[in-house]
């Protein structure tokens, strides 16, 4: 199956720079010109195009500045449908993305057109980018400001599927695993992370609207990088444990959560800021394409299969109930009056999430068995599955990662239900 990935190289080019101002210029142009005429498609735009033809600029950056401001027209359109005043939006970096024109010489050298005829900028990739190049097909080639950025698309050998791991997301967590075992990162530290960069930038007593603007701006970047990066580490080990077992992922879909917590729902500005900051779609992201170049199959369920995840036993099927007002002790747990005990909610859900992704996958294969006897399937035994895992005594094993120490010595903590570390 194939991926697609990403190689950037840092490179400075006067007649570069030049050449990308000349193309902002073109898709501001592009952008006005489809306002006027009510354009938001390619296809209407040929009268551009055609007006475009006395300049001395190759083609290849004609398209794509034309296909980048039907990109932001559309995405302009989908704005004022949900009611967002678009009329000051914000302005584009210089940025050209080309899929033809440039070519790369066997020794390593990048020729990228430039204005005139068979004039070209020649550039020599650096080792980690032939590296990458070698042997892959060459997709498209984008050029910023002191940087090209590569995107080419590789073979992947997909892995084989002896069991199913549901990904459970949530502020506070990302919890993985199935019926064997289940890994839970701690995010805790990216909420924190959040709520003090608010309190900076609540704090900021400027008269000047446009320093305030620019110091906001660089502490949310600086908030963006940290958290992001604490996601990397935990869909990295969510990725590779899955990789390492050779299990597929069951996503759930959390499409429309944030009317959950819209303004007027009686509910406080600090929840509602903690929710809607929370990147939940971007744990998804990365888990996609990272599975994609390590070639696990990802389960992507719908709102019937992801419903009532949380709420119902993994083991009997019961309404689990929440805890009393007041019992800190068991606050992220619920009750199961079948089973008499109580039940983390996320590793629950993530059992639920596995046992559903696995009756997707099984339903999916040409000899289907039945959803209610699917537990894991066996390497080369397509479609068979052995006995249901409900009233399954086994006592259900909790890896707990604390994500700023994933690439520590030690590794994570093994703890087994009801006892402490194991050695």
């Amino acid at each position: 199956m194939g991926a697609t990935k990403c190689v950037t190289q840092m490179f400075q080019n006067d007649s570069l720079n030049s050449l990308l101002y000349d193309c902002l210029t073109l898709t501001y142009n592009a952008i006005h010109h489809g306002q006027e005429n009510g354009i938001t498609n390619r296809k209407g735009m040929k009268e551009f195009y055609r007006s475009l033809k006395g300049l001395e600029l190759p083609s290849c950056y004609k398209v794509a500045v034309i296909s980048r401001a039907c990109a932001v027209l559309d995405s302009r359109k989908k704005s004022e449908r949900r009611g967002v005043d678009a009329r000051h939006p914000t302005p584009l970096k210089p940025a050209v993305c080309i899929i033809s024109g440039f070519f790369i010489t066997a020794k390593g050298r990048l020729f990228i057109p430039l204005r005139k005829r068979n004039e070209y900028a020649d550039v020599v990739l650096n080792h980690h980018a032939q590296e990458r190049l070698e042997g892959n097909e060459l997709r498209s080639l984008t050029i910023t400001q002191g940087s090209l950025s590569f995107c080419y698309s590789e073979e992947v050998e997909p892995s084989p599927v002896r069991t199913v791991y549901g990904v459970d997301r949530n502020e506070k967590n990302l919890t993985f695993g199935n019926v064997e075992s289940v890994t839970q990162v701690d995010m805790t530290e990216t909420v924190r992370i959040r709520q003090a960069t608010r309190e900076i930038v609540k704090s900021f007593r400027r008269n000047d609207v446009r320093v305030k603007r620019k110091l906001a701006s660089k502490y949310w970047k600086r908030c963006r990088d940290r958290t992001n990066q604490m996601l990397h580490a935990a869909t990295n080990l969510t990725v590779e444990t899955a990789s390492r077992n050779e299990a597929a992922l069951a996503l759930e879909d959390l499409t429309d959560i944030r009317k959950m917590y819209r303004k007027g729902d009686g509910q406080g500005t600090d929840y509602r800021f903690r929710l809607n900051s929370w990147p939940y779609w971007k744990a998804a992201q990365m888990l996609e394409y990272k599975s994609a170049w390590r070639g696990v199959t990802v389960i992507p369920l719908t709102k019937s299969e992801t419903n009532g995840s949380s709420s119902e036993c993994s083991t009997c099927g019961e309404r689990l109930h929440s805890p009393e007002k007041g019992d800190a002790e068991h606050r992220r747990m619920l009750w199961c009056q079948t089973c008499k005990k109580w039940t983390d909610r996320d590793v629950n859900a993530a059992l639920n999430l596995s046992e559903r992704g696995l009756a997707r996958f099984a339903s999916s294969l040409p000899q289907p068995a039945g959803r209610s006897q699917q537990v894991y399937l066996l390497a080369g035994d397509k479609g068979e599955a052995v006995e249901a895992v409900k009233g399954n005594p086994t006592q259900t094993v909790i890896l707990r990662v604390d994500a700023s120490k994933l690439g520590g010595r030690n590794g994570p903590t093994l703890y087994s239900a009801g006892h402490g570390p194991s050695t």
